[in-house]
């Protein structure tokens, strides 16, 4: 997401928590497949994302006068759909088995959106999936959200619930891991 698209969604945002329904369904639009696709990191099961979404989006809604302005909306949402999909997660736990878990981030690389072109790429996405396969959950997730979402280190550490030195120890090391799995190196 880019610095205008950024500003438009604070707007957006400004104007929504100002009582202004439109803004409300911009935003919804804006970002309900986003958070979708976000939330299936967390969990294969499409309706319990979809049903974590409206929820969210229910609760912004119904709460809107107590919301304050963010920096980040984008950051606001996925923290707010991660802490609604754990919420959702531990009621179905049995707590007298388990006391706490945490659901597994999971990220794939989709082989239906690209046809392999060539066996090169194909070995290239092999490799990059085992490399992948060897990281903890935790590993994926910080990859996930400064590579891919592109999110701040503060943001990061909002999300996954760490201080700012665990983050930037944490991506450090899984760098590291990644560059001595790809060049064979231990």
């Amino acid at each position: 997401m880019d610095k205008q698209d950024e500003k438009h969604s604070r707007e957006l945002w400004n104007s929504f928590l100002a009582g202004d329904d439109d803004a409300f369904g911009m935003l919804y639009t804006a970002y309900v497949n986003p958070l979708y696709d976000y939330g299936l990191h967390f969990t294969s099961d499409g309706e319990l994302v979809k049903d974590c979404v409206q929820d969210l989006f229910v609760r912004l809604y119904a709460n809107r006068k107590r919301l304050q302005t963010v920096e980040n909306i984008r950051a606001y949402l996925f923290y707010s759909l991660k802490n609604t999909l754990f919420n959702r997660f531990k009621k179905e736990i049995d707590y007298d088995l388990i006391d706490d878990v945490d659901p597994v981030f999971h990220v794939e690389l989709s082989a239906e959106t690209q046809l392999i072109e060539s066996e090169q790429l194909y070995e290239q996405k092999k490799r990059i999936a085992l490399i992948m396969e060897d990281l903890t959950p935790r590993q994926r997730e910080v990859l996930y959200y400064r590579f891919v979402e592109e999110l701040s280190f503060e943001e990061i550490c909002r999300l996954m619930q760490m201080n700012y030195q665990s983050v930037r120890n944490l991506l450090h090391r899984t760098v590291q891991k990644i560059r001595s799995t790809a060049t064979g190196k231990s």
